[in-house]
């Protein structure tokens, strides 16, 4: 009887180190790597109390696709994409942020496209991610122009087919981002399409998003608030450190370094401090499309956002903002 009780007592003991050994796992989904790749890099990965599950996507709607589907737990995004999937119900909040600069979402062109000013795109087809980035922008120079939206062919292609598009003569401009435009610009001698005073339409901002039943998980909600913690430090550290984390980008994607080094010069992430300011700019996003019948409600964001889990980011943004 003295046995069974003590081999009881230690096969509960080594069940209860088992469990508490036993790591949460975050399924996280990026677009092309390059935050999971700061993260990696930084040594922000180091010693991580729970496991990550990386998953990498060529744009933000297959990210906001997986998160729908419950593939993921988070998963980085332009701040657009998550526009139309919140507005069509989508069980996911905004639980960080960062920004990129604006300039960094540019029109491309070909040299001998014709095209050498706004007004040039009057009759032209441009390749444009329908919802995202691309779209928004086009839609805001089309207006700055003087042009509406049926003065020109809207293609849309995700930014690997609009590359090829442009490429092979199918489209005259193409409306993309980093790396696509460094890319395009170093390989294919693509050029900028003058854009008339600077961007002064896009934010710029890319969100954390994380699917509400990831946020009811106490262990999965923690780890989210670490992650962004971490995020914003390798953030941090990648614009201080450009020549290793373009060396690291170059490593782990295969684009060569001229186009790493053009990409993270243009590009200038930064982290923000994640609060309603950032949301404001969402709902001005969201007027913007819904007025150009791109979204087909309006759309009242503010309960897309989750400001709980940024703490930490918050401080490591204001930090770096400090000096």
């Amino acid at each position: 009887m003295r046995f069974a009780l003590l081999a009881a007592a230690l096969l509960s003991s080594l069940a209860l180190c088992a469990s508490a050994a036993e790591k949460t796992t975050l399924r996280l989904g990026d677009v092309k790597g390059d935050r999971f790749i700061s993260l990696r890099a930084s040594g922000q990965l180091d010693n991580l109390p729970y496991d990550l599950k990386l998953t990498s996507f060529d744009s933000g709607a297959p990210v906001q696709e997986a998160l729908n589907a419950g593939a993921l737990d988070v998963g980085f995004t332009g701040d657009l994409p998550f526009l139309f999937v919140f507005a069509a119900g989508a069980p996911v909040k905004a639980v960080g942020a960062w920004q990129n600069n604006p300039d960094s979402i540019a029109l491309l062109t070909r040299p001998d496209s014709g095209i050498r000013s706004l007004k040039d795109l009057k009759g032209k087809q441009i390749a444009v991610n329908r919802g995202g980035w691309g779209h928004y922008l086009l839609l805001g120079l089309l207006e700055r122009a003087g042009l509406k939206p049926d003065d020109v062919t809207l293609r849309f292609l995700g930014p690997v087919d609009g590359h090829a598009a442009l490429a092979s003569h199918s489209v005259d401009a193409w409306a993309a981002w980093e790396p696509y435009i460094s890319s395009a610009i170093v390989v294919d001698k693509d050029v900028l399409v003058p854009q008339g005073g600077g961007n002064g339409i896009l934010s710029g901002y890319s969100y954390a998003l994380a699917r509400e039943s990831a946020l009811a998980d106490p262990a999965k909600r923690d780890a989210i608030a670490d992650l962004m913690t971490r995020l914003a430090k390798a953030q941090t550290w990648a614009a201080q450190h450009p020549q290793e984390f373009s060396h690291a980008l170059s490593a782990s994607l295969g684009f060569p370094e001229p186009i790493t080094a053009r990409w993270i010069t243009s590009a200038r992430i930064r982290p923000v401090d994640f609060n309603p300011r950032v949301a404001a700019t969402l709902q001005q996003s969201a007027d913007f499309f819904y007025e150009k019948r791109v979204l087909p409600k309006n759309v009242d964001v503010s309960k897309a956002f989750d400001y709980s889990l940024s703490r930490g980011a918050n401080q490591v943004a204001a930090s770096e903002g400090a000096k």
